[in-house]
């Protein structure tokens, strides 16, 4: 229960003007232009009314959360791309390179007609310029047409947005198509090069398969003598193909490390709303009232001051809340502090706290000094403690350093309702909210629950992301393994004229693609782990720092997926391998 004066209730003062100035119609929202222009009238009005506070609407609540949501999908759809990029780029020259090496017998055919070495090359360069036409035409249209409006939609759960409007950025389109096309051009003609290079009667053989080596393994004798032959070849044909061995390393840990990084985002997102809602946050309820000299008092709850202020420091000005107790020993009541090294800190008479965010974008060490004006009165304060907070820039003082500097106004309440049930917090919520001179009202689970509304549009991008790691992943195993199947076409055959079985001869295949995709996985956790920290350490949203850290099932989960997605492949091309024809092995092909 809150017991006020009579006169808390007697008169209504407006705190927020907004305002609409002329001329801005003639200039793009969001260009230099336009801001300079928005810039230039503030400094006239801060001229003219030097009592009031005058801010853009970039600095509106909203306006910042919805900016701050964007940023941080700006810097995944910047990293994201490049390794989908590289990778797509790696399995399609690998394809050209397998498709070339499979016809080498027609090249020499062609060769042998008395077809010129340029019309050859003419040849595959259509083929190549055909293939990879579409298929970037197909990726425009789907990240021009399909993509942006997934991800515009996911937000406007959250927020009121206009109907979304699509601009085309053709350098970015050019630069993407061409650098693609380019890429596998390159390697094509290189490659048909390298075979012209033989004779048109060797060309009309099969190539010799490379000869076996000695593997480091095969040195630790303990070891190796206690292998079945079936391993002991499985080792040799891994380290005698080392392209195929480079080329899945990459492949499969890539793949691995974008799906682990995709999780990791939306891990770090919720381990970070998880640190301040549940373990910083000790109150029960937020109320903002007007901004007056009207005394309150609080039976069985504690008051915080909460006003903006300008901060400066250096040579640099920003906008940050202060928050002030009644008395510092309450402060540790209502919020648990820890340092950057997520250690328990205390509030104390003296204590001066920052927080990390504005703390680094600022340069800000404990010992600094900082320098705060409030209505024309400057004071500095020595920094005792930069803390973790993870959405907002505040700056805690004790009221015992701040009172007899400022003079500073009620204008929100924190309460502690520890014996409320629900329905109880309810009731009262909705009481507060008849009051003339309450702002707002917020239990902690609104505040909660805003963030996860929040988090979730991001979170439908993340999924996105991941949907297309998967689907890559998946086009990355299948292709690696075809080319690995049709270099050893003839061993196969071989092991089913020796008697081997279609599950003994899959197994001569797949135990490699096993062995090898185990150990990128592998690579691929660590990768995903350093491109997940990478990410979130490049997110530099004002008043946004997130928990660089990710849930050990994300990990298990990132595994598990590729586990699967190796099984989808194995079980797709097992077709392929029935369909060698055992008489293959009988042939000559001298």
């Amino acid at each position: 229960m809150i017991y006020v004066d009579q006169t808390f209730l007697d008169e209504t003062t407006y705190t927020h003007v907004s305002i609409k100035l002329k001329g801005t119609e003639q200039h793009n929202s969001f260009s230099g232009d336009y801001q300079t222009f928005i810039d230039n009238r503030i400094e006239i009005l801060t001229e003219s009314y030097p009592d009031y506070i005058f801010t853009t609407r970039f600095q509106n609540q909203s306006f910042v959360k919805f900016n701050s949501d964007v940023k941080i999908v700006e810097v995944i759809s910047i990293i994201f791309p490049l390794f989908f990029f590289l990778i797509a780029v790696l399995v399609t020259m690998s394809s050209m390179t397998r498709i070339i090496a499979d016809q080498r017998i027609q090249i020499g055919t062609l060769r042998s007609l008395g077809y010129s070495k340029i019309k050859i090359i003419t040849k595959y360069i259509l083929y190549v310029l055909l293939a990879s036409g579409i298929g970037v035409l197909l990726g425009i249209g789907i990240g021009i047409y399909s993509i942006p409006f997934i991800a515009y939609n996911a937000y406007v759960v959250a927020y009121n947005l206009p109907p979304l409007s699509i601009e085309y950025h053709f350098m970015y389109i050019t630069l993407i198509s061409s650098t693609m096309i380019l890429s596998v051009l390159i390697v094509t003609y290189f490659s048909v090069v390298n075979v012209l290079k033989e004779a048109p009667s060797n060309l009309l053989r099969h190539k010799s398969p490379k000869a076996g080596k000695k593997i480091l393994l095969e040195r630790f004798t303990f070891i190796w003598k206690r292998l079945k032959f079936k391993y002991k070849s499985t080792f040799r044909n891994i380290f005698r193909q080392k392209r195929n061995l480079f080329l899945m390393l990459v492949g499969i840990s890539g793949s691995t490390a974008l799906l682990l990084a995709g999780f990791g985002i939306k891990d770090a997102v919720e381990l970070s709303g998880d640190a301040q809602f549940n373990q910083m946050y000790n109150f029960d309820m937020e109320l903002g009232v007007l901004p007056n000299e009207t005394n309150i008092t609080l039976i069985e709850a504690n008051d915080k001051l909460n006003l903006m202020i300008q901060v400066a420091y250096f040579d640099e000005t920003d906008y940050i809340n202060l928050i002030v107790p009644e008395t510092y020993d309450e402060m540790n009541d209502f919020l648990s502090f820890r340092d950057t090294k997520d250690k328990s800190i205390e509030f104390k008479s003296d204590s001066v706290f920052v927080t990390k965010q504005f703390a680094l974008d600022h340069n800000i060490h404990v010992g600094d000094l900082i320098s705060l004006e409030v209505n024309d009165v400057t004071s500095n304060f020595t920094v005792t403690g930069v803390v973790a907070y993870y959405f907002g820039n505040n700056i805690y003082i004790s009221n015992e350093l701040i009172e007899d500097v400022f003079s500073l106004y009620l204008n929100k309440i924190y309460l502690k309702l520890p014996n409320f049930s629900k329905l109880d917090m309810n009731q009262l919520q909705n009481s507060l909210n008849d009051l003339d001179n309450v702002v707002h009202v917020q239990t902690k689970d609104d505040l909660m629950a805003s963030f996860k509304q929040t988090s979730s549009s991001m979170n439908s991008v993340i999924i996105l992301l991941v949907i297309f790691a998967s689907v890559l992943s998946i086009i990355i195993n299948y292709n690696l393994t075809l080319i690995n199947i049709s270099t050893r076409h003839k061993e196969m055959a071989t092991l089913k004229v020796l008697g081997y079985d279609e599950k003994e001869v899959s197994g001569y295949i797949f135990r490699e693609t096993f062995m090898i995709s185990s150990v990128a996985i592998l690579i691929g956790l660590i990768l995903g782990r350093s491109l997940q920290y990478f990410i979130i350490s490049q997110i530099n949203v004002d008043g946004i720092i997130l928990k660089n850290d990710i849930y050990l099932l994300s990990y298990l989960y990132t595994a598990l997926l590729s586990i699967v997605y190796l099984l989808i492949v194995y079980v797709s091309s097992i077709p392929k391998i029935r369909k060698i024809d055992m008489l293959e092995a009988l042939k000559s092909f001298e």
